[in-house]
């Protein structure tokens, strides 16, 4: 970027945050300073003028030092804004990257990427369409978190068996990307896929409606069916291959011991995933199965671990963090209370798409997990005073916040894809904002004309 452009850009923030922050808005000092170190969060995310996760270090050190001149000591102290910089979610993401490392390591990711070129055949667009559907599906029964921590590694064997360089290459921005959507548009179609599933069934439960597995996959499944493909074809048209077959001298070897212990962590690691629902172990708890387990049968060292992207988990730490802070000083219920006001009495389409637009801003600020979390107990007033049916008003807002493809922060597969190097932000908002459109409009279909026969 030109310094010129970055001094505008450096100094448009300042002028923001400090216009936020000092302007009468006729709110709380508190959620005044919140909101001024959201904008400027938006801001440097967007524009890229610091990298990603020093933003997030940014926002915690505002909240903490401004919000403390405006009265916030005992709001904004140091254990709450940096405590969700290891929230569960954080652990769940290390132990996806840790399990990454693992395959690649013992070279378990070339062998998947043999057996999937075999099965989708060499042609680009095939091979991205076949990675696509295993990604979803296996986000089905998995965190979305997981499986692209697992499949990434298949994208990176293949784009340097090719030669094609980071930033540079189309497929190589296609195939990164297409993990990244893929595990996030499979994540909607079980309650398992996504936290704000689960979310979104236990507030349900809470309110006395009865609502389980199946009952979710009447609601999320044909949105995923629906939209994966125009994924692909937005990824295709967007990223056009330059290549226009897969080069591969993959050749099957049997596997030696090590490889077989990697293997069968990795296959422990998921079936306590697909599990959980049994046993009751937390999928952030599961994740530690593989850290412990490759160190103490010494298949990672500890040189290992700086291969971590470390980065990407400061990354997603610091929109959990925001998202809290909102939640803290009640900017959540100022929103929805404005909300409630703009809907009162509008048509009940117009409030889906309100809604689903809703809850897809609010990501982009905030992980998927935060904004659910946030916006889902806020919704089920709003929809009993609207007269909107609850478990609809629920399933927008839950699958909503899933639908942020637009910036790496959104959701956890959307920052694992930048961390892998082939990717720029503005590489993921341009497709991403066309299929978070599409799943607008998609969402908004299901939940006018199908999703009132299951309610």
């Amino acid at each position: 970027m030109d310094k010129k452009i970055r001094l505008i850009i450096a100094v448009f923030a300042v002028i923001a945050f400090l216009a936020i922050l000092f302007f009468p808005l006729g709110i709380e000092p508190l959620q005044q300073v919140v909101l001024a170190v959201l904008f400027l969060a938006m801001i440097l995310w967007f524009s890229e003028l610091v990298p990603l996760h020093i933003t997030a270090f940014i926002a915690a050190f505002l909240l903490i030092v401004v919000g403390g001149f405006f009265g916030g000591k005992e709001v904004f102290t140091p254990k709450e804004v940096f405590s969700p910089f290891f929230d569960p979610v954080i652990m769940l993401l290390l132990g996806g990257f840790i399990l990454a490392l693992g395959l690649q390591k013992h070279e378990l990711d070339k062998l998947m990427t043999f057996v999937l070129l075999k099965k989708a055949s060499s042609k680009p667009k095939n091979f991205l369409f076949g990675l696509m559907c295993l990604t979803a599906f296996l986000s089905f029964w998995m965190s979305n978190t997981a499986s692209t921590a697992i499949l990434l590694p298949i994208a990176m064997v293949v784009l340097a068996s090719n030669k094609l360089k980071p930033l540079d290459s189309n497929f190589g921005k296609a195939l990164v990307l297409g993990i990244a959507f893929a595990a996030t548009i499979g994540g909607i179609g079980t309650v398992i896929g996504s936290p704000p599933n689960a979310m979104a069934l236990s507030y349900l439960n809470q309110e006395g409606i009865a609502f389980g597995f199946t009952d979710w996959l009447k609601f999320g499944l044909p949105l995923v069916v629906l939209l994966l493909p125009i994924a692909w074809f937005v990824l295709n048209k967007l990223f056009p291959p330059e290549i226009h077959l897969i080069e591969s001298n993959f050749s099957f070897q049997p596997l030696n011991k090590k490889q077989q212990l990697v293997l069968l962590i990795f296959g422990l690691t998921v079936l306590f995933w697909l599990t959980t629902g049994f046993h009751k172990i937390e999928t952030s708890v599961v994740a530690l199965i593989p850290v412990i387990l490759l160190y103490a049968f010494g298949l990672l060292e500890t040189k290992d671990i700086n291969k971590v992207s470390w980065s990407s988990l400061i990354l997603f730490g610091g929109g959990l963090t925001l998202g809290h802070a909102i939640q803290t000083v009640g900017l959540d219920k100022l929103f929805a209370d404005i909300l409630f006001q703009y809907l009162l009495g509008q048509p009940f389409l117009l409030i889906i798409v309100i809604l689903a637009v809703f809850a897809i801003i609010f990501t982009v600020v905030a992980s998927n997990t935060a904004a659910a979390a946030i916006s889902i107990p806020l919704v089920i007033p709003l929809a009993k005073g609207l007269g909107v049916p609850v478990e609809i008003a629920v399933m927008i807002i839950a699958i909503g916040v899933s639908l942020d493809f637009i910036v790496p922060i959104g959701t956890p597969p959307s920052a694992i894809a930048y961390s892998s190097g082939y990717i720029k932000t503005s590489d993921m908002a341009k497709p991403g904002i066309i299929i978070a459109l599409a799943g607008v409009i998609l969402l908004t279909f299901l939940a006018f004309f199908v999703w009132p026969l299951f309610a």
